[in-house]
């Protein structure tokens, strides 16, 4: 996602060089563009939301394991036979640091393009 992201920020870049180093850029290629960038920004829009949601739901399977795990720490004591459940709670924590700095990177690039939407309205 991130290398989509960069390659569309790249192409939006280039294209706002080339107008405005026209003279009077044509209004229908501004509105082109524009439109073209919000329709691929909403797509990445879209995919922000569905990581804010897998995200959530793997911060809960994490915090339910590790509510679990001390749990059944303090009714049993540190035994064996529980610590796949503390295995179980690392994995979770540790892909759940994963989502979280994924969610981070692509919140900040999408960010991004909303300047690169100003700098599209500045053009009219």
């Amino acid at each position: 996602m991130d290398k989509k992201i960069t390659e569309h920020h790249k192409y939006i870049e280039k294209q706002i060089a080339a107008l405005t180093k026209q003279q009077k850029p044509d209004r229908n290629d501004i509105e082109a563009l524009a439109q073209y960038h919000d329709r691929v920004t909403k797509n990445f829009q879209h995919e922000r939301a569905i990581h804010l949601a897998v995200t959530f739901f793997f911060a809960g399977l994490m915090f339910a394991a590790w509510a679990l795990s001390i749990i059944l720490w303090l009714k049993f004591g540190f035994v064996p036979e529980i610590w796949p459940m503390y295995a179980i709670a690392l994995v979770l924590t540790a892909l759940e640091g994963f989502y979280i700095r994924h969610y981070y990177r692509l919140e900040n690039r999408t960010q991004k393009l909303y300047d690169l939407t100003d700098e599209i309205y500045k053009l009219f």
